[in-house]
Parts: C-alpha cells; sequence; structure tokens
C-alpha cells in the first residue's frame, strides 16, 4: 500500500464530513439569484481547497514541516472560510470544517494555532451575525472540541498504522530467523552425518576384500547412521531436535576411532542447564565434523571444564588446520558463533602451526 494510500485511509473521516458541514451553508443561500450562485460557487471552493490541503498533506508522508503547498492551500481557507462565515446565519460552520482540516495537514505548534484560529473566528462570526447567546460558548467551543477530537482520532489511527507495519516486520524477521536456524540445524545435523558415513563407507572399501566381517560392521554403522539421519531431520523440522552433550561426545569418539584418529574425553561433569548443555553438544557436532573433513590429524581431544562461572569446551587436533574461509560459509563456525552468542557464549577459533583448537565458553546456568 503507498503512502498516498495510507494516508487518505486514515484521514478518510476528514473527507466524509466535509458534505456535512458544506450542508449547513448550502441550504442558507440568501439575496438574489446571482448572489446565491456566489454563494454557492464559494462553498464549492471552499470544500475543493479542503480536499486539495488533505491530499497534498499526503504526497510527502506526515512531516512535520508541510510542503508550501499545503500551507498555501490553509491560508488560501482561512481567507475562504472567513469569508463565508460573514455570509449570514448557518454558515458558521465553516469553521468546524477548518478545525478538522487542520489535523490532518499539520502538526505541532502550526496545528494548534490554526484550530485557535478557527475557534476564536468562530466564536467572533457568531457573536457578529447570531449575538451572544445561550448557545454561544456551546457552539463556540463545539469547533474547538472538533480540532481536539480530530487530532486524537487521527493520531491513533496513525499509531495503529505504525504498530501494523512493526508487526508484519517483525514477522518477516522471525521468518527470516526461522529459515537461518533450519539452515543451521540442517547443515549442522547431515553435515555431520554424512561426514561419518562417508569415512566409514571408506573403511568398508578398504575392508571388504581382507576383513569382510569388519566391513558388515561398519556397513551396519552406515544403516544405522543413516537411520538415525532422518530421524534426527524429521525432528528439525518438526522444531523439536534437542541435543544430548555425553551422546553427541560418545557418538564424536566413535565416529573419530573410525576414521582411525586417536580420541580422548578429559571432562569433569559440572552442573549445567539444559540450554549450556545443547549448545556445548553443537560445538562437540561442529568440531567433529571439522576434524573428519578438513583437519588430517592423527589425534583429537575434547576438554571440557568449568571456568570461573563458564563452561569452556574445547576440541583440539594436530592437523593441519580448520576449513578455508571458515566465514565465508552459510553454517559451520558461524552457525556455531551464532548459536553461542543466543546463550551468551562465545566461540575462538585457534588455528596453529601443530593443529587447530575450537574453544567455547558459555554460562553455567
Amino acid at each position: 500500500m503507498s503512502g498516498l494510500e495510507c494516508h487518505l485511509r486514515r484521514h478518510s473521516v476528514v473527507l466524509i464530513w466535509l458534505p456535512v458541514l458544506l450542508l449547513f451553508p448550502l441550504l442558507n443561500l440568501s439575496g438574489g439569484p446571482l448572489q446565491e450562485a456566489g454563494q454557492a460557487a464559494l462553498v464549492l471552493v471552499i470544500g475543493a481547497s479542503a480536499v486539495a490541503a488533505v491530499l497534498a498533506s499526503g504526497l510527502d508522508g506526515p512531516a512535520r514541516r508541510p510542503p508550501p503547498l499545503v500551507l498555501g492551500l490553509l491560508l488560501a481557507l482561512v481567507v475562504l472560510v472567513a469569508l463565508a462565515a460573514l455570509q449570514g446565519e448557518g454558515w458558521q460552520t465553516v469553521w468546524g470544517l477548518l478545525a478538522i482540516v487542520a489535523p490532518a495537514a499539520l502538526r505541532g505548534w502550526r496545528l494548534a494555532l490554526l484550530i485557535a484560529v478557527a475557534t476564536i473566528g468562530a466564536a467572533v462570526s457568531i457573536a457578529i451575525i447570531d449575538g451572544i447567546g445561550d448557545t454561544y460558548v456551546l457552539s463556540a467551543g463545539g469547533v474547538l472540541l472538533s480540532g481536539i477530537t480530530t487530532t486524537s482520532f487521527l493520531r491513533l489511527l496513525e499509531v495503529i498504522e505504525k504498530l501494523r507495519r512493526t508487526r508484519e516486520e517483525l514477522a518477516r524477521t522471525a521468518v527470516a530467523e526461522e529459515r537461518a536456524r533450519m539452515s543451521r540445524d540442517l547443515h549442522d545435523l547431515l553435515g555431520h552425518t554424512l561426514s561419518v558415513m562417508v569415512v566409514k563407507a571408506e573403511a568398508v572399501r578398504r575392508l571388504a576384500a581382507r576383513d569382510p566381517e569388519a566391513a558388515a560392521a561398519h556397513a551396519a554403522d552406515i544403516e544405522e547412521v543413516g537411520r538415525a539421519a532422518l530421524a534426527d531431520v524429521r525432528v528439525a523440522v518438526d522444531q523439536m531436535k534437542t541435543l544430548s552433550l555425553a551422546e553427541e561426545l560418545d557418538g564424536a569418539r566413535r565416529a573419530l576411532d573410525a576414521a582411525g584418529i586417536r580420541t580422548s574425553v578429559i571432562a569433569a561433569p559440572p552442573e549445567m542447564s539444559d540450554v549450556a548443555g545443547q549448545a556445548l553438544a553443537w560445538v562437540v557436532r561442529e568440531g567433529t565434523t571439522n576434524v573428519l573433513r578438513h583437519s588430517g590429524a592423527a589425534s583429537c581431544r575434547f576438554e571440557l571444564v568449568e571456568d570461573d562461572g563458564e563452561l569452556r569446551l574445547a576440541v583440539v587436533d594436530d592437523g593441519v588446520g580448520g576449513p578455508v574461509d571458515p566465514d565465508e560459509r552459510a553454517g559451520g563456525l558461524e552457525g556455531l558463533r551464532q548459536r553461542l552468542r543466543a546463550v551468551d557464549g562465545r566461540l575462538d577459533v585457534l588455528p596453529g602451526a601443530d593443529g587447530f583448537r575450537l574453544e567455547a565458553r558459555v554460562p553455567v546456568s
């Protein structure tokens, strides 16, 4: 929806009231035919000026400083309304028209000034034409009240419109975040699982000729891992995927052992929340995947300790280092950083000449 359409939708209440307020002067035409024609033309010009002011104010949106065109139309409208109010009895409703058009075109002190002009003009013209009677205060105060009420109502509609746009933007952001989460989950789930299956398939190929029983065992592992992967994908799609740190450490040890990489786990089992445990489980999974894919290592160890209110998990290998350009990957280490940031943790990647160290820290609780 364009800005002008939104503006017109919010201020349609102003345009709806214009024919009603202009009907009273049309019903109180006086004088000869020529004078009545002139009065009718004056009413039409007032209506056209009011509509033009409302439309022109919507071209640039609800600006704090109105454009010169709007100010010119409102100034002309003030002059026309003042001229019409002096035509006789029944014409004072044009001041009310000015009071309800003002909030659609102005803001701030300019709006307050124009409503004050409409109220004072109504008070003066009513006193001149009808005199000060029992309904004087009610008639003049009605102009002021119409301006204040219209201002409040239009500003409320603007707030509702902003809330609607904010809700739509939040919905789009939530969808984007959910897509990113699903992308990370699928990368972490399938990347690790497929790496394990590739390693075991290589073991089957190497052992098929000389050790059929060992090859069959690895083939059975491939089947088991594949079934587990299918279950993981189903769970991830259902947004219910949770990982166990102990299970991931055990699975990492078995996968690395199958690849011929000596594995050790140094862990003093600290107390931790489920959130911290799941975050570290993802670190184990991604670290294991990187060791299998990129390291060319002969040994790997996992260190889990509590350090000054934080849980520190390190995945250390003696290989050649980490993946090339890890920050450019959609998932991987960057996805892991995002997971840890979500639980107030951090990830340090420390490649060195003698291997690679992946270290994650998360609060204990």
